[in-house]
C-alpha cells in the first residue's frame, strides 16, 4: 500500500457530491473574477462573491464602509451578471465578514510618546486654567513617562 497522497481530481472523480461542489466552486471562483474586474479599483480586492442563489449574488466584503458603497454599485452588478449569465440576476446582498486572519495586535493600548513630547504635554497642561483638562493632560504626560520607564 503506497502512502502517496491522491490528487484531488481523482477524488472527485469518485463522488458525484464532490464533483457537484468542485464545478460549483468553479463557476464562483469564475462569477468573482468578473465581479472584480467591474468594481472600481478602491472596492476590487475588498470583497468577495459568496454564492448566487435564487436570481441573488451574495458579496462578502470586510467592513461596513465598502458594504455601502457595494450597494450603491448594486445597479451595475446586476446588470453586468444579467447580461454574462443565462440566469437573471434580480438583486445583489451585501453582507460583512470581517477578515479573521488578520492577527490583531499583541497590546492594542499603547502609547508612543517621546520623553520631549511628554514634557511638551506636562508644560502645556501646567498653563491652563480648566481643571478637567488640566487633569487629564497632566495624566497622559504621566503615561508617557512612565511606559518609556517600563522599556
Amino acid at each position: 500500500m503506497s502512502n502517496k497522497p491522491l490528487r484531488l481530481s481523482s477524488i472527485c472523480q469518485t463522488s458525484q457530491q464532490l464533483q457537484q461542489i468542485a464545478k460549483r466552486a468553479k463557476k464562483l471562483a469564475q462569477l468573482n473574477i468578473i465581479l472584480q474586474e467591474i468594481l472600481p479599483s478602491q472596492l476590487a480586492g475588498r470583497c468577495q462573491l459568496a454564492n448566487m442563489q435564487n436570481n441573488k449574488l451574495i458579496i462578502h466584503t470586510e467592513n461596513a464602509a465598502i458594504a455601502s458603497l457595494l450597494r450603491f454599485h448594486s445597479a451595475t452588478l446586476i446588470k453586468t451578471f444579467s447580461s454574462q449569465l443565462i440566469a437573471p440576476v434580480d438583486r445583489v446582498e451585501v453582507k460583512v465578514k470581517p477578515d479573521y486572519r488578520r492577527q490583531p495586535s499583541a497590546n492594542t493600548n499603547t502609547l508612543n510618546m517621546s520623553d520631549s513630547n511628554a514634557a511638551l504635554i506636562a508644560q502645556t497642561a501646567a498653563g491652563l486654567d480648566d481643571g478637567q483638562l488640566k487633569t487629564a493632560l497632566h495624566k497622559l504626560a504621566r503615561r508617557g513617562q512612565r511606559i518609556k520607564g517600563a522599556r
